[in-house]
């Protein structure tokens, strides 16, 4: 049997960062250190084009008509470093380009559209080029079932692993538990227990001081906040930082710069809004089966502030707040969380 980094190694592997926008400068960085560490010379990270309020001021993620400069690879859209968006009358470039700017070549991006089903798309199209794809997602949203109180953002992790379901060779990475100031890194290391007691654990990726060059190649030029967490922790800054206009605070800790690798069925299994999103043809039906379910989601939440603050306008920290607690409150009575074992 060959080893999951034996099939990088032979292979190639594209990592995918599976949070949004910003985890593109993670899988950025997991590429290097994968070549640096095991010799994975074929290996590419991958963005889902869902860019952060701050970035791009109007509600959910970016759709394939308004990128700019950028070509089609069958159902992926290649980011170069001239791509840009036009959206709500201004436009800015996305975190991707910045890295294909790195890079040299192209970035694939991945579109959410048309739901799980047009990213497995993305996602199989990928994989005639590269022999595994790696899901990486900063702070371990993936891991939750979707009714969690802290949880601000469920949509895009649960889509993108949603869209892996029946995939060969496909894992999910989780980097600096914690980091995105949603889940508590507690809680974020007894869903990864969770997922190792049903076998699904395969190891871990530790990054060392040597990478910090790298993440000082690609910080400057983009606007993550949680991939900042494993740069942290590595330059010995540990401990909690305000972050999302000190709605959240987020934790650089030893555990920090390590990749915890597991099978994507086994993430399935525990997340129980991935598992309704694997047949979903469209962004709509997506957030639909989220309703249904009783898990508000990032979506609700900028459409919330494009409503009530303003679509280009820049809300304070407690509009966020006020958001979040509408929309828990809205959503209270019809959530199911709490109920269930946690496991699908």
């Amino acid at each position: 049997m060959v080893s999951v980094i034996g099939e990088w190694v032979e292979g190639g592997v594209a990592v995918v960062g599976a949070g949004g926008a910003g985890d593109v400068v993670s899988a950025y960085v997991a590429c290097r250190v994968l070549g640096d560490l095991f010799g994975v010379r074929d290996c590419v990270p991958v963005a889902v084009l869902w860019e952060r309020w701050v970035l791009d001021p109007c509600p959910g993620p970016i759709p394939r008509a308004l990128i700019r400069g950028a070509s089609a690879e069958g159902p992926c859209v290649m980011v170069n470093e001239g791509t840009d968006v036009i959206r709500c009358g201004r436009s800015f470039r996305p975190q991707a380009s910045a890295v294909a700017g790195l890079l040299g070549f192209p970035v694939p991006g991945i579109t959410l559209e048309f739901g799980a089903v047009g990213v497995r798309a993305c996602l199989k199209h990928l994989m005639t080029r590269y022999g595994s794809v790696l899901l990486l997602d900063v702070g371990g949203d993936i891991l939750a079932e979707g009714w969690e109180e802290g949880l601000w953002s469920p949509l895009t992790d649960s889509l993108v692993l949603a869209a892996a379901a029946g995939l060969p060779n496909t894992y999910v990475g989780v980097l600096a538990p914690g980091a995105d100031g949603e889940l508590p890194p507690g809680y974020v290391l007894e869903r990864m227990a969770l997922a190792a007691r049903l076998g699904g654990f395969l190891g871990s990726i530790g990054l060392w001081r040597d990478h910090v060059s790298i993440y000082e190649e690609v910080l400057p030029l983009t606007h993550t906040e949680a991939g900042r967490a494993a740069y942290r922790a590595l330059k010995g800054l540990m401990g909690y930082e305000g972050m999302r206009d000190g709605t959240r605070r987020a934790p650089a800790e030893p555990y920090s710069p390590i990749i915890y690798v597991f099978t994507a069925e086994s993430i399935l299994k525990i997340n129980k809004l991935a598992q309704n999103l694997t047949n979903t043809k469209t962004l709509a039906e997506a957030l639909k089966k989220a309703e249904e379910l009783g898990i508000p989601t990032e979506l609700h939440l900028e459409t919330w502030i494009a409503k009530n603050v303003g679509c280009l306008k820049q809300p304070k920290p407690h509009h966020w707040r006020q958001a979040k607690q509408h929309l828990r409150t809205r959503n209270n009575d019809n959530s199911p969380g709490g109920q269930s074992s946690g496991v699908g």
